[in-house]
C-alpha cells in the first residue's frame, strides 16, 4: 500500500525562513518535522530595498537541505513568501532564483491570501467556533481576520510589522514615550483607514506569530512584578504595563529584563504597541495565543482541496 501523501511548506518570512513537513491523510494534516533558518529578509529589504543574491542562495540552500534530503522529500512542496518579499524591489528575480535552484513552486502571497491562511491555521489548530477574530504580527505586516463557524468573513493585512516599524521609528534608539506615541498613532490610523466599519463582535480573539509568543513571555515577567494583573490572557492593561516598563530602555535592557534574544528585543516594542493599538481599536478585552499560523493554514487548505487556490473575493480583503 502506498503511504499517505506528504506536503512540504516553506515560508520565507520577514523574521525568518521556516520549513514544515506534513503527512496528509483523509483530509487531515499532521506535522512530521520542522526546521528554521535564522535569516531576516525583513532586515535586508526594509533597509536596502532588495534581497541580495547571497540571500537568495541562502534561502534556496535551506530549502534543499530541509525538505529535499533523501527519504524526507515530500510528494508536494511549495514556498510561500510574505511581506518582506512582497516589498522587495527584486521580488520576481528572487522567486525565480528559488524556483530555478530548487525546482519547487514558489509564490508571493498577497496580503489577502496571507490573512486567510493565517486565520485558518489558527482556527484549524484551536478548534475555535463562533465569531473568531485572529491577529498576527510578523516582521513586515500585521494580519487581522474574522470568521463565523469556519466561514471566512474578511481579513486585512496592514504594513505594521515589527521590523518595518523598527526601521521607521526606532532604528537603534531607545524606546521612549514619544516613540510610543508616534507608533501608536500610526498604527491606530492604519487600522482606522483600512478596517471595515461593520466588524462583528468576536466570541473569541486569538493571536499568533513569534512576536506574539515573545510578548506572552514578557507578560509572564510582568505578572511577577508590582504591575501584576493576575489575568492569564493578554489584555490591554498588561500591554500598557509592558510599555511603561520599557520606556527609556535599550534592546540590551529588554534582553535582560524579559529573557529575550537580542534580535527579538530589537524589534519587540513596536509589536507590543501595534498589538495594544489593535486591541483598543477592535475592542478586544482578552486575547488568547497559539503557535499555529500560516504554514498550518496552508496544510489545512491543501489537505481539504489538494491545491492553494483560495476562495477569496475582493470584499474579503478591502
Amino acid at each position: 500500500k502506498n503511504p499517505p501523501p506528504s506536503l512540504g511548506s516553506l515560508t520565507p518570512g520577514s523574521n525568518s525562513v521556516k520549513a514544515s513537513l506534513y503527512g496528509i491523510d483523509a483530509g487531515k494534516y499532521r506535522l512530521l518535522d520542522k526546521e528554521k533558518l535564522d535569516y531576516s529578509l525583513g532586515d535586508v529589504v526594509f533597509s536596502e530595498g532588495s534581497i541580495p543574491d547571497s540571500g537568495a542562495e541562502k534561502v534556496a540552500n535551506f530549502i534543499q537541505s530541509s525538505l529535499m534530503d533523501g527519504e524526507k522529500t515530500p510528494q508536494f512542496t511549495f514556498a510561500l513568501a510574505t511581506s518582506a518579499v512582497r516589498s522587495a524591489k527584486n521580488r520576481d528575480a528572487f522567486m525565480k532564483k528559488l524556483e530555478d535552484k530548487t525546482g519547487i513552486s514558489a509564490r508571493v502571497l498577497s496580503g489577502a491570501e496571507e490573512s486567510y491562511l493565517i486565520h485558518f491555521g489558527i482556527v484549524s489548530e484551536t478548534g475555535a467556533e463562533g465569531v473568531i477574530k485572529t491577529i498576527d504580527i510578523g516582521g513586515g505586516s500585521a494580519e487581522v481576520s474574522w470568521s463565523k463557524n469556519k466561514r471566512y468573513l474578511f481579513g486585512r493585512s496592514y504594513e505594521l510589522g515589527a521590523i518595518r516599524l523598527t526601521r521607521k521609528f526606532l532604528n537603534g534608539k531607545p524606546f521612549t514615550q514619544e516613540i510610543f506615541q508616534r507608533i501608536h498613532e500610526h498604527a491606530s490610523e492604519e487600522f482606522r483607514k483600512r478596517s471595515p466599519s461593520d466588524m462583528p463582535e468576536a466570541d473569541q480573539a486569538i493571536a499568533s506569530s513569534g512576536n506574539i509568543r515573545a510578548i506572552v513571555r514578557m507578560t509572564e515577567e510582568v505578572r511577577s512584578t508590582a504591575f501584576s494583573k493576575n489575568i492569564p490572557e493578554i489584555t490591554p492593561g498588561v500591554l500598557e504595563d509592558l510599555i511603561e516598563l520599557a520606556i527609556g530602555r535599550t534592546p540590551q535592557h529588554l534582553t535582560s529584563m524579559f529573557d529575550l534574544n537580542i534580535e527579538r528585543s530589537r524589534i519587540i516594542m513596536p509589536a507590543v504597541v501595534v498589538l495594544l493599538a489593535g486591541l483598543r481599536y477592535f475592542g478586544v478585552r482578552r486575547l488568547n495565543f497559539t503557535d499555529a499560523g500560516l504554514r498550518e493554514g496552508a496544510a489545512y487548505f491543501w489537505s481539504k482541496h489538494g491545491h492553494l487556490n483560495l476562495p477569496l473575493q475582493e470584499s474579503d480583503s478591502g
